[in-house]
């Protein structure tokens, strides 16, 4: 028992407890994002072909540095989603260093800094899964969904109110 409580975060409460957990989890969605597709494309599961209304290649245009390339298709045999190998390993290298912030956070909410960076890994999270269901609309809401916006969305709402009491200094 003694080992384990030299390992966890000092802070009384439980948020870094929270923090720590999620944090231990999003190291191992970091380790599939680089071995496998299969999970993050539960998560990324918009259906898109290519854009047929993209003028041909010129001069002056390129339809492959389209940021509008894809266009989303529900019913075509053809659709796939855009989850490339890059793509997740790129989201795994992001997950990583929100886990390494928050695993940090989580043995430092006593500095408000630290905090304050926590609070924007949660709010970066919650604003790139947002903008890919309601804009980008590379996923659908479902279960595989569910995960990422509850845990960032309890994290937006409680951080802030119990600021006060794990800040200690600025």
């Amino acid at each position: 028992m003694d080992l384990l409580k030299s390992i966890l975060p000092p802070a009384n409460g439980i948020l870094p407890y929270y923090m720590l957990i999620l944090s231990v989890i999003s190291i191992g969605n970091s380790v599939q994002a680089y071995t496998t597709l299969h999970f993050s494309r539960r998560v990324y599961n918009g259906r898109f072909i290519r854009n047929p209304k993209l003028p041909p290649a010129s001069a002056t245009f390129d339809p492959e540095d389209s940021a509008n390339k894809l266009v989303q298709a529900q019913n075509d045999p053809k659709a796939t989603d855009q989850l490339t190998p890059l793509a997740g390993r790129l989201f795994g290298t992001w997950t990583i260093i929100t886990s390494i912030v928050r695993c940090y956070a989580a043995y430092h909410l006593n500095s408000g800094p630290m905090y304050n960076v926590a609070i924007w890994t949660y709010v970066v999270a919650l604003s790139h899964f947002a903008s890919e269901l309601f804009v980008f609309k590379s996923m659908t809401f479902g279960l595989p969904q569910i995960f990422p916006f509850t845990l960032a969305t309890t994290a937006l709402i409680w951080m802030p109110m119990v600021r006060s009491y794990y800040v200690e200094f600025e």
